[in-house]
């Protein structure tokens, strides 16, 4: 997100993911060969768009690059470069150093035994890092919470729980994008039951939901027009698009649900069999210095991940937590795993099709 962050967050591997995985076989030599000629070289698997610009501007140009690291990126969707790591997995050298991934990609492959134990002595900017968010093969480089999101023009009684969205003063005015599946999923757990993995009574939830016109789209900056046309007034987003759209000049705001905010985690994986490691324990370290943290904040909307980050002025403004702190609650990775391919499958039979 990169151009578009809010990405599926499940890991089904499409048959034209995997074939570009296996395609990825034949660029890990070339690349590793090259890479010994010319000295320090880290490629980096990502997304491309806004994402991989402030990659370029904030951490690479001003960190890296003077580093005499040479910085590839490879940019493309989040499940080809995931299949890429799994296709190759048993070569001596990936293609590549850096995987950008969402935490719940960043846990399967980790789970997989595909990625390397990161070695925090050549990170020292992770002692910086928010422990709730530490662990030992994922960088977090940036993260918000998932919020209810409202017009304020033409909503004067904000949503205070997913089950609001539910009133008939929202009816046909509810959406949100059709990626965001599963994190809605918990959102309407954790409001029904106070957990985010009741996938029963989520799934009762969502059904009623449906039936009051919930609208769906494609990509999430479709979900931004349809708020600055007026077709909707309410839904469930990141605090850090309603960010980006208010300086936009889209009339939005946030609303943190009373029963707590899931949150959204995406960062750095390093591939066991990564061709220059030292180089990319240098860009993963300069990822999380508080001045590049500081530039995607203002940028993109999305919270530093590091403590020493100093947000000032109007940026430091539209991304204050509400006073007092609302619960932020960390997806269950393992729960999301073991049934993200039934709930897509449901989701699309029973929703997305509906």
């Amino acid at each position: 997100m990169h151009d578009d962050q809010d990405r599926k967050p499940g890991f089904r591997i499409s048959r034209r993911g995997a074939l570009a995985g296996a395609a990825g076989l034949a660029l890990p030599a070339v690349l590793s060969a090259r890479a010994h000629a010319a000295g320090k070289r880290v490629v980096i698997g990502t997304w491309g768009g806004d994402y991989a610009r402030l990659l370029h501007e904030n951490i690479e140009v001003p960190l890296v690059i003077p580093q005499g690291i040479k910085v590839i990126q490879d940019v493309g969707d989040e499940p080809p470069r995931m299949a890429k790591v799994i296709a190759q997995r048993m070569l001596p050298h990936g293609s590549m150093d850096i995987a950008c991934a969402e935490a719940p990609y960043a846990w399967r492959m980790h789970n997989m035994g595909l990625l390397e134990t990161l070695d925090e002595k050549k990170i020292p900017n992770l002692a910086h890092v928010d422990p709730n968010m530490r662990s030992d093969f994922l960088v977090p480089h940036i993260w918000s919470p998932q919020i209810l999101i409202y017009n304020p023009k033409t909503v004067s009684a904000p949503p205070l729980t997913f089950g609001d969205l539910l009133a008939p003063r929202f009816k046909g005015k509810v959406g949100f994008p059709n990626g965001n599946n599963l994190y809605v999923m918990m959102a309407a757990s954790l409001f029904a039951s106070g957990n985010v993995d009741d996938l029963a009574k989520a799934k009762a939830l969502l059904i009623k939901l449906n039936g009051n016109g919930l609208r769906l789209y494609p990509e999430t900056d479709t979900v931004g027009t349809a708020f600055k046309s007026g077709e909707l007034q309410a839904g469930v987003m990141w605090f850090a698009r309603v960010v980006m759209w208010q300086n936009a000049g889209i009339p939005v705001q946030a609303s943190f649900p009373k029963e707590g905010s899931v949150i959204y985690i995406s960062g750095f994986v390093v591939p066991k069999n990564a061709p220059d490691k030292e180089a990319a324990y240098a860009y993963l370290n300069a990822a999380l210095d508080p001045r590049a943290q500081e530039g995607f904040a203002k940028h993109m909307g999305y919270l530093p991940t590091v403590t020493n980050a100093k947000l000032t002025g109007k940026v430091a403004q539209q991304l204050a937590l509400p006073n007092p702190k609302p619960k932020l609650i960390p997806p269950d990775y393992a729960f999301d795993a073991k049934i993200t391919a039934g709930f897509n499958d449901w989701w699309q039979q029973t929703i997305q099709k509906a």
